[in-house]
């Protein structure tokens, strides 16, 4: 099974490894943390930073978060780190969408003789035996081995607005996706078209999707249920981090 986490924090260490030519003072990546993947510095401003998330594919997650059942409902499931901001998106998203009830409909218990709360525990407990007992009913009933199938809860562009601002308010106005380029998250924050005279593509996917799924834990050896942000397809972007010659110019005008 490949590891999407570990692709992608491989992908930023080499970004930074060819930054870090050019730039000097590039922190560590945020490998696999909630911050900004990559973080480079101003030549000409000092204390300013260009942030940027940094994506192995369109078809990476653009933004997740973890769900649980509290015995009654699936809920999101917070750990106290989120900025309110992210917190609040995530809130609206579920009451906007009924998401609990969606949720229901495709993630039904598979077997009369797991109830609620046994779906909890399985769900809460790293106990891999307990996670492939779901997995061995729920592939008797529908012929799926994933405790929790994706099912797209709904599509379109305001689900792309839902990215930007999830982004947005962890401070991320730019976007790095590997193959395809850099894009410009809403607004152009640090005026990089301005200051180098170019013109950096804003992040305009054709759609996005809303989904929820299992995500698989390899640490824990779980499905972890999540709801996702998904992106549909997008034009290259002619400057990448992954042009020394671009980022030579950055560093000059930056």
């Amino acid at each position: 099974m490949s590891n999407p986490a570990l692709i992608g924090r491989n992908y930023e260490n080499s970004l930074r490894t060819k930054l870090k030519t050019v730039f000097t003072g590039i922190s560590k990546t945020a490998g696999f943390g909630t911050g900004p993947d990559i973080q480079i510095p101003s030549n000409k401003t000092p204390g300013q930073l260009l942030l940027v998330e940094a994506k192995t594919s369109t078809g990476a997650d653009f933004g997740q978060k973890a769900i649980t059942f509290d015995g009654s409902s699936w809920v999101p499931k917070y750990d106290g780190s989120e900025p309110q901001a992210i917190v609040n998106l995530y809130n609206y998203l579920y009451n906007k969408h009924n998401i609990d009830a969606e949720i229901k409909k495709s993630w039904a218990l598979p077997s009369n003789n797991l109830t609620p709360t046994d779906l909890k525990n399985v769900i809460e407990n790293d106990n891999l035996s307990r996670v492939l007992y779901y997995e061995k009913l729920l592939k008797q009933a529908t012929g799926t081995t994933n405790p929790f199938p994706q099912t797209t809860i709904v599509s379109g562009k305001q689900v792309v607005s839902n990215i930007i601002s999830y982004y947005n308010t962890k401070g991320i106005y730019y976007l790095q996706i590997k193959g395809s380029g850099l894009y410009i998250l809403g607004s152009d924050k640090l005026k990089l078209n301005s200051k180098l005279g170019i013109s950096i593509p804003r992040f305009n996917p054709s759609s996005a999707n809303l989904v929820v799924r299992g995500k698989p834990s390899l640490s824990n050896k779980t499905f972890r249920p999540t709801l996702t942000l998904k992106c549909g397809q997008i034009p290259g972007s002619n400057y990448t981090l992954e042009d020394i010659n671009f980022i030579k110019q950055l560093h000059q005008k930056l």
